[in-house]
């Protein structure tokens, strides 16, 4: 079963008339990875998207979502009004996200997420992406791996971080921890 992103991205790679060794190469993954992502086997993390819409050319949103809409100051998104795709499952670090606005839109250049970690999920591995980062833990305990430094955040706790250093978000605990992140793709 393909996903969403995974057609976006395969189309997004065709259309360049980049083959699936020239996206790995330029976004360090492996080819088994980017095949498992465009045939929808796995979800990739919001740090490889990053990484993969630099590559391809797009925005975060406009991969994670496709489409786009015209600039505006301001846009509201109602939590009644839950666009399909906006959920996008369980990603191979443990967590699932969940765009927090109206993704694709041109002018906006942070993109919240919504992160619930799964609190079993113990091999997850450090990443680094174009920008910066920041969290605000909503509820449960969760531990920041970051050049060799470890914390634990508790609700309340944020962090702000240059993303294009290894990091790491795991939950810690037997239920569930939530984290809001919003993250910068660079220039």
């Amino acid at each position: 079963m393909q996903t969403d992103i995974g057609v976006r991205i395969r189309k997004m790679r065709e259309a360049q008339d980049l083959s699936p060794d020239d996206v790995c190469r330029m976004a360090g993954l492996s080819q088994e990875r980017l095949a498992a992502f465009e045939e929808g086997r796995e979800v990739p993390s919001i740090g490889v998207v990053i990484k993969l819409s630099r590559v391809l050319g797009s925005k975060v949103g406009g991969l994670l979502h496709g489409g786009g809409f015209a600039t505006e100051e301001l846009t509201v998104s109602r939590a009644s009004e839950a666009r399909p795709g906006m959920e996008q499952g369980e990603t191979d670090q443990g967590y699932t996200y969940r765009c927090l606005t109206r993704p694709g839109t041109p002018g906006h250049d942070m993109e919240p997420f919504l992160l619930t970690f799964d609190p079993g999920v113990t091999d997850a591995r450090p990443l680094a992406h174009d920008g910066q980062e920041f969290v605000f833990v909503l509820e449960g305990s969760i531990e920041l791996s970051y050049e060799g430094r470890r914390c634990v955040l508790q609700p309340g706790d944020s962090a702000y971080l240059d993303a294009s250093r290894p990091h790491l978000f795991r939950g810690l605990g037997e239920k569930p921890s939530r984290m809001v992140a919003v993250v910068t793709s660079g220039a």
